[in-house]
């Protein structure tokens, strides 16, 4: 399934909410759409699975037009499915018929019903909890439920919105791993709502990172991660050092792990340690440099102490200069 926006525009009470937004994915991409919370990410979802309609655009899903100011194709035609943030599973209901419910909307029965749903369930290796009801169920459980539930429907395109987010976080890392595993096994084409940048990074084969109903930059993680085209998505990304050179208007951005701290007998930029944060693999540091408006984020392996004077390296060909 492709999925293209042309132009897409939606407004909230004359509040601009998508601003003439284009995109365009092919079959079997993940797409995660990333930034802050009221950048449009959930209002361009709801765009695309017909809970919304636009104002101004057209969205085609394989080449045919579902929304046009006037005229939506309505949502169960769309062959989209949804998974939300809460899971929306039916309390009353256990699991195979939470499962089965939008099969038998379609007219599924008998022993077909049961197939599908039991071959759907063991893709996600919940086949044997086919009795329990969701208030039995883990997060992670119920998360493969609701997710078992919108697949078994074979959908052209499944829309996740934060689906992660109420999980802990040891859960949330295994729950990333097991749904690349399923959606590339399925060859299924995605876009997830996130506001997670390390979730976004982990699973997409695609970010788009959005401000103010646009998208600011598109590309594969590793671009955006280095080659941002502005400030905003270079933070957005991960950590990152805008550099202002005292007396120089244009700014730069280098990633801490692109910084070194030399050697005591290498020469270097001269700076002084003011904070330590200790994260495991490595410390992070934040040195005053002289000729530097701002202190310089850093990550180095080793300990060293607040108040330490250091020499460091920020190499020319790790940074990038912004469009001003």
């Amino acid at each position: 399934m492709s999925l293209e926006l042309q132009s897409v525009t939606k407004h909230y009470a004359d509040k601009p909410v998508l601003r003439g937004m284009n995109l365009s994915i092919q079959k079997g991409t993940f797409l995660a759409l990333l930034g802050p919370s009221g950048c449009g990410k959930t209002t361009l979802l709801q765009t695309i699975a017909g809970l919304t309609s636009i104002d101004q655009g057209k969205i085609l899903i394989d080449g045919k037009i579902v929304s046009e100011s006037g005229n939506e194709v309505p949502i169960e035609k769309r062959e989209i499915g949804m998974v939300f943030q809460d899971f929306a599973l039916w309390p009353h209901m256990n699991v195979f018929e939470n499962v089965s419910f939008g099969l038998k909307l379609r007219g599924i029965k008998g022993q077909e019903l049961k197939r599908r749903v039991i071959e759907t369930l063991s893709i996600f290796h919940m086949e044997e909890y086919l009795s329990r009801f969701p208030h039995e169920l883990s997060g992670g459980q119920k998360q493969r439920i609701a997710m078992a539930r919108a697949i078994a429907l074979t959908p052209r395109l499944i829309l996740m919105d934060e689906p992660l987010s109420a999980l802990d976080t040891a859960l949330r890392e295994e729950m990333r791993v097991e749904l690349v595993r399923i959606f590339k096994q399925l060859n299924m084409t995605v876009i997830y709502v996130t506001h997670d940048q390390g979730e976004a990074m982990s699973m997409a084969d695609q970010i788009a990172i959005l401000k103010d109903g646009k998208i600011e930059q598109i590309g594969a993680p590793e671009t955006l991660y280095r080659e941002p085209v502005s400030e905003y998505v270079a933070k957005f990304m991960g950590r990152a050092n805008i550099i202002n050179k005292k007396g120089n208007s244009s700014s730069a951005f280098i990633r801490p792990d692109d910084v070194r701290i030399l050697p005591a007998n290498v020469e270097g930029a001269s700076g002084k340690v003011m904070v330590r944060t200790y994260l495991g693999s490595h410390y992070r540091y934040l040195v005053n440099v002289q000729g530097y408006i701002k202190p310089i984020e850093v990550a180095h392996p080793d300990k060293i102490e607040i108040g330490t004077s250091v020499n460091i390296e920020i190499p020319v060909e790790k940074c990038r200069v912004f469009r001003v």
